[in-house]
């Protein structure tokens, strides 16, 4: 880590910052690493992201981890900093007004409280007091004043790794989207460039590119290329796939041959992050059993016509073959699919293997207001090269 901290010092403007945030196994070395080479007196904050909820459990014998250590360093002391300040209702204010807030959650309109005699009455005499007359019902009985963030911010919930939560790409180490921007908008201005070496699913650059400064991402896993490319754009509609340039990923059928020869693991881990996958059976980076499953593609599914009702939220299975497919593999599938509860499954390998795929995936097809989509659908690396999608909904718009 300290070659790589001793890089991105050398990368960093004089108006720069850096942000490290690693597991407590770590952290206190790190510091006296950042300590050595961004100097002591260039260290800003030790900033405590102090969170909701906790996978732990009381049988581990340890107290319930709530926060994450987080190091501010400047490049010098000429650099960016705006502070950020938030209108933000204490403990006591919460308790006090909170069942008369308005949707803003800051303001109290005089109307909503006038039955309730005791606050009422300190709203009336404030208001009067104030105006010099009676109090009508839009007059604000109450209003939370901006106040200077703090080093330790407790108003951020965590990601949790479940797909079912809107925000969660079921990356492991995911940080909340609001998290980063805090400290984009914190430490940089608008057409600044930020720069992330370890983007893992993409939520610096997301934030990057919603808050109009240049970005630049990188990390060691195959999958993540994929995952943050298909992350922006299926956020951002201006984008597609040329203003998103990736290096280091096959962008050949050469290349994609290379890596399938050389390590199945990254090669299978590409394809998933190329085709938008999320929620893989275990981390990026580990080996193991997949039960069949390389990855999920989340996506919502609704009957025919405008008459199918609510959409629901469904999955497609992922498999990927990096070398020879057999009959088996492909009807293999199928009862995968249905084990897992998925909507639909999609079959990944070379092109000199999709008559194969072809001859032997289920023929059933499913239909939603969107169009037609076969339950089993091949897909090989040579059209996955030349940017095509799986044919499910949701993912049209990212072809």
């Amino acid at each position: 880590m300290a070659i790589r901290l001793n890089a991105m010092k050398r990368a960093l403007k004089k108006t720069g910052s850096i942000y490290l945030h690693c597991d407590p196994t770590a952290s206190h070395y790190l510091k006296m690493i950042m300590d050595a080479i961004f100097s002591e007196k260039n260290f800003r904050n030790e900033i405590i992201w102090h969170y909701l909820g906790s996978s732990i459990t009381a049988a581990e014998r340890i107290f319930p981890r709530k926060h994450d250590v987080i190091f501010f360093y400047s490049a010098s002391p000429k650099y960016t900093f705006n502070q950020i300040r938030e209108s933000k209702l204490s403990i006591h204010m919460e308790k006090r007004w909170g069942k008369y807030l308005e949707p803003d959650g800051k303001t109290v309109l005089y109307e909503s409280i006038k039955h309730e005699s005791k606050e009422e009455s300190r709203s009336r005499k404030r208001i009067t007091k104030k105006f010099g007359r009676s109090p009508i019902d839009s007059d604000i009985a109450f209003e939370a004043k901006p106040s200077l963030i703090r080093s330790v911010w407790t108003d951020i919930p965590e990601v949790r790794n479940n797909t079912k939560y809107k925000e969660s790409l079921g990356y492991p180490t995911q940080k909340p989207i609001d998290l980063l921007k805090r400290i984009i908008l914190a430490s940089s201005n608008k057409g600044d460039l930020v720069f992330d070496p370890f983007c893992g699913c993409g939520t610096t650059l997301h934030a990057a590119e919603e808050l109009k400064r240049k970005w630049i991402g990188i990390d060691i896993s195959q999958f993540s290329a994929g995952l943050v490319r298909n992350r922006l754009l299926n956020n951002f509609t201006y984008l597609d796939r040329k203003n998103i340039p990736v290096l280091g990923c096959p962008l050949t059928i050469a290349d994609a041959e290379d890596l399938a020869g050389s390590d199945r693991f990254e090669f299978e881990k590409w394809a998933c992050g190329e085709v938008g996958a999320q929620g893989l059976y275990h981390e990026p980076g580990e080996r193991g059993s997949d039960g069949g499953v390389d990855g999920v593609i989340p996506f919502y599914y609704s009957k025919e016509g405008l008459g199918g009702g609510s959409p629901e939220k469904t999955f497609a299975v992922v498999q990927v073959k990096s070398g020879k497919v057999n009959p088996d593999n492909v009807k293999a599938l199928s009862t995968t699919v249905r084990q897992s509860g998925a909507k639909c499954g999609v079959f990944i390998c070379f092109e000199k293997y999709m008559n194969t795929v072809e001859n032997n995936r289920e023929k059933k097809k499913l239909k939603d207001w969107t169009g037609e989509f076969n339950f089993i659908q091949g897909l090989s690396v040579e059209r996955i090269i030349n940017g095509e999608m799986p044919n499910i909904p949701g993912l049209r718009k990212a072809a």
